[in-house]
């Protein structure tokens, strides 16, 4: 396998599985200017999500320090990715996530948030954006 295609194999395991909040992240994101593309709030929690397009973080903040929230994110017909997510000592949390279904252009992901403190969904539109390494033509022309 190509190394630019580990690299790229890498870099997509380790945005879906950074899981904990961190102010440096959070620092790149609003650094960056990522909009937001989904937010709710209900029961004094609230979550949101931000992308540059390919990724997006997805952070939720209002919970009690040390309590547990159900994640669910739903992707067309991928098997979900389910976790349980610890909020951290400002009752905040935060996961990335870079959709992508091979032969589709795009879809919606959408995110059910549970907890003892309260419930959220959020939905949000992604296009992938084609930069030619599923587009090569293959030839078995001799030069």
């Amino acid at each position: 396998m190509p190394v630019s295609s580990v690299f790229r194999l890498t870099l997509v395991a380790a945005a879906v599985l950074l899981a904990d909040a961190s102010a440096a992240r959070d620092e790149i994101v609003r650094e960056r200017g990522w909009p937001r593309v989904a937010f709710e709030r209900a029961d004094g929690c609230e979550a949101e999500v931000r992308g540059n397009g390919q990724i997006f973080r997805i952070a939720g903040a209002g919970l009690r320090p040390g309590e547990v929230v159900r994640f669910h994110l739903a992707n067309a017909d991928i098997r979900p990715i389910e976790h349980h997510i610890v909020a951290d000592g400002a009752g905040t949390w935060a996961k990335f996530y870079m959709p992508f279904l091979w032969n589709r252009a795009g879809g919606t992901v959408t995110v059910e948030l549970d907890s003892a403190s309260c419930a959220l969904t959020l939905s949000f539109p992604w296009t992938r954006q084609n930069q030619g390494y599923n587009s090569r033509v293959v030839s078995n022309e001799q030069p």
